[in-house]
Parts: structure tokens; sequence; C-alpha cells
């Protein structure tokens, strides 16, 4: 957040910055709203730039086995123009690299999912997975695991919509 906080200022400085080299090399004087509305203007064309493209520049620097399964939008009052067109602030991605197969039950899978959200830090969670009976439930610090690194018992088991990305990023081979 300080780094975007920081940019921003420093683009409206370059901004006002530009506009008043442009002036003092034409010889001309600036009107006095011109500087502040040019730093204006800057900055908010770089607040609107990075909203738009955060999730893009994000995304791209995933690896490749790192499998974007879901978007979210939201518009807030407090930035007009995402009430036009709200931009991507967070996403879900499954890290394919680590999804592993028990051993005793080749139907249940674990995997990692990994949670992204604009100006807050990566979030990521362990999840058991039955493909048969597509369900799947979170393995937590206290959940007690075998020598394979899956349950012992029962946890908690959720069932899962035969279309949700979770259950068709850890099903599909």
């Amino acid at each position: 957040m300080f780094v975007f906080i920081f940019t921003t200022i420093v683009v409206g400085f370059a901004c006002a910055g530009i506009v008043m080299l442009g002036f003092r090399l034409t010889g001309r004087k600036a009107p006095k709203y011109l500087i502040p509305l040019t730093a204006a203007l800057g900055m908010f064309g770089y607040m609107i730039w990075d909203d738009y493209s955060w999730f893009g520049r994000i995304s791209a620097r995933l690896p490749d086995n790192v499998i974007v399964t879901e978007t979210l939008t939201a518009n807030t009052p407090y930035k007009p123009w995402t009430l036009i067109s709200p931009p991507i602030n967070r996403f879900t991605a499954i890290d394919a690299g680590k999804n592993v197969p028990n051993p005793q039950n080749p139907a249940q899978k674990q995997i990692t999912t990994v949670y992204l959200q604009k100006g807050h830090p990566a979030m990521a969670t362990t999840r058991l997975i039955d493909c048969d009976s597509k369900q799947a439930g979170f393995i937590t610090p206290a959940t007690n695991l075998d020598d394979n690194g899956f349950p012992q018992g029962d946890i908690k088991m959720d069932p899962l919509a035969n279309n949700d990305p979770a259950l068709t990023a850890a099903c599909q081979n």
C-alpha cells in the first residue's frame, strides 16, 4: 500500500513537472490552475491504470503450474470508475504442481489453493478433495495427518458443485 501511495504522488509530481517544463521552454507562464489540475489528472490516471491492470500484471507473474480458477470484481463509491466497469481486484488460483494423490485412496487429492487480493498479502490453504464423492475439506494445522500427509480419521467435508473449479483442477487426470 505504501508503494502505491508513493508511486501515485511521484506520478502527480512528474505530470506537473512536465507541464511546468513545457511552459518554461516556451517562455510562457502557466495558468495557476493548470499545474495542480495536471498533477491530479496524472494521479487519477495512474490509479485507474493500476486498478484495471493489477490482475493482468499479477497473473502473468504466476508460474505455469498455477491455474486461475476464479476472479472477483468489486465496485466502490469512492472509485467512481469502478461503478461503470468493475476491475478484477481478487482471484483464486490452484497450484497444480502441488496436486498430491493419496496413495491409499487415489480418489482423494490434496491441493493448494492461493487467494490473492489487491493490497493484501497472498493467502494459501491446503484442501482435501474427494473426486468420487465430490466433497472438499480444509486441512488445518490442527488436523492429524498420517505418514503420507493425509488426514487420519474424518475431517469436515462439504459438497462441491460439479462445475467447481477446485474439483475440476484436482480431478481432471
